[in-house]
């Protein structure tokens, strides 16, 4: 992406200036970015249900719709990007707070819920992916 972004600078053309700015636009976004791929790299796991990462059916089913909403946010932003329109009808918060209360609601026990470490982790992590995709969206569409 650094390279590519790079070779613009050489570019001439009736898109040049155009083709600047958004390089300069992704290179600021290029951190969250990066934390976007490798927080979502981990979740991965829970999703392929790798030894250690295996999640109760409905918390799965919550999270397959967490990640569907994340998938189709980050496909207007890319539309967006490109220049054509696109509305993001979902949000991703809702859907995040919908994971969270069936992973609330699958492991509450008695009055006090009790997480165990690794879905407070999941959380975490899911609760960062939403933070950080929608703080990219409301910057693109800047």
């Amino acid at each position: 992406m650094r390279s590519s972004g790079d070779a613009v600078i050489f570019e001439f053309g009736p898109s040049r200036e155009q083709d600047l700015a958004l390089r300069s636009n992704i290179k600021g976004w290029q951190s969250q970015l990066r934390a976007l791929f490798l927080t979502r790299i981990i979740v991965l796991k829970y999703r392929l249900e790798l030894p250690g990462f295996e999640l109760l059916e409905p918390i799965r089913m919550a999270q397959k719709e967490f990640d569907d909403r994340l998938a189709r946010i980050l496909d207007c932003m890319a539309d967006r990007m490109e220049g054509k329109p696109s509305e993001i009808k979902d949000d991703l918060n809702d859907a995040f707070e919908r994971l969270e209360q069936t992973v609330r609601a699958c492991c509450s026990e008695g009055p006090q819920e009790l997480l165990s470490a690794e879905l407070q982790e999941f959380l975490a992590l899911s609760r960062s992916i939403a933070r950080v995709t929608m703080s990219l969206d409301e910057e693109i569409r800047g």
